[in-house]
């Protein structure tokens, strides 16, 4: 990769964030307004939440390929020149009684020390990503971002958060749990829904009338991807920059969108969609979240933006680093 040479000379920072399906890049500089510049970005499916035991004890092949991923992102970043590098684990990382063995084979791999982060301040990551789009300056917004392990989601004011709140209910996690990875039953698809409803309905108490819904996370992209289309995604696995404004799908596409998916068997699905073979495993069980979701909040569109945690880090990285 070729850069300018005043990009070439500027401080670099990456944040690797460990979800519970995929471990990601995102290196950037410090940009001329409210947002990172970013540089490069990289995404390596591990799916450390995949075979949890009932006591949460993770699968040792995935916390393996997990580390191994981070070490292999984190060698990445510093080749690329980032003179500041952070990771930080989410769902699957924080559920575990495994977490302080994950973190050291982790340091040992990669000489990273790795946050495990709690669920609101998750939360409060991905607000930061998202509002520094101005996609929701003075409005009342619900901000979602469906992951691997988790779904959070977050009530906003004006650019201030009023409730956020992390909740159990991630694509990986309720594929594995209702067997829905392949052709799936409008009774199993249901199923996942009604699990779903019974999450939130505490929060959705709280959420009044939200002027606009924006909505983040793998699964998001992915909707987002098969709408725009047509696939295959690029080789390179990078979203397209469309994605980093927003991309708005209606409710009634998100329905026709999940009963389409969930009609073919996983074969068929790949050979259809372009979706990769992890990604196409688990995108009923995210549909089905979005779908719910948006159904609970009555929400007639949302806006699909590919941002994230890695986002916010990034900005928070940059601001703690500025001299001023």
């Amino acid at each position: 990769m070729t850069q300018p040479a005043e990009i070439g000379k500027a401080d670099r920072f990456a944040a690797i964030d460990v979800g519970s399906n995929s471990v990601k890049l995102s290196i950037a500089i410090r940009g001329t307004g409210k947002r990172p510049d970013l540089i490069d970005t990289a995404r390596v499916v591990t799916q450390l939440g995949q075979h949890a035991g009932k006591d949460g004890r993770l699968d040792p092949d995935a916390v393996e390929r997990t580390a191994v991923a981070i070490a292999k992102l984190s060698d990445e970043a510093r080749s690329q020149g980032a003179t500041v590098i952070r990771s930080v684990a989410t769902s699957a990382a924080r559920e575990t009684p495994d977490g302080d063995q994950f973190k050291s084979r982790v340091e040992e791999l990669s000489g990273i020390d790795l946050e495990i982060i709690s669920g609101e301040r998750e939360a409060d990551l991905i607000f930061q990503a998202v509002s520094s789009h101005h996609i929701v300056d003075d409005r009342s917004s619900l901000v979602f971002d469906t992951g691997g392990g988790s779904t959070e989601i977050i009530l906003a004011m004006n650019n201030e958060v009023k409730h956020r709140g992390s909740f159990p209910i991630g694509a990986l996690r309720l594929a594995e749990r209702f067997e829905a990875m392949g052709r799936t039953s409008g009774k199993v698809a249901s199923a996942i829904r009604s699990h779903v409803r019974e999450m939130v309905e505490g929060i959705r108490e709280k959420a009044g009338d939200a002027s606009i819904a924006v909505g983040t996370g793998g699964t998001c992209t992915a909707l987002a991807l098969l709408d725009i289309g047509p696939l295959p995604i690029p080789k390179s696995g990078k979203p397209p920059a469309i994605l980093r404004e927003n991309h708005t799908m209606a409710r009634e596409t998100v329905e026709e969108t999940l009963t389409w998916l969930r009609k073919m068997d996983l074969a068929e699905r790949k050979e259809k969609t372009g979706l990769r073979t992890r990604r196409a495993e688990i995108i009923v069980a995210g549909a089905c979240i979005v779908a719910e979701l948006m159904t609970v909040f009555d929400m007639e569109w949302v806006a699909m933006l590919d941002v994230g945690l890695r986002d916010g880090l990034l900005l928070e990285m940059i601001q703690q680093s500025d001299p001023s």
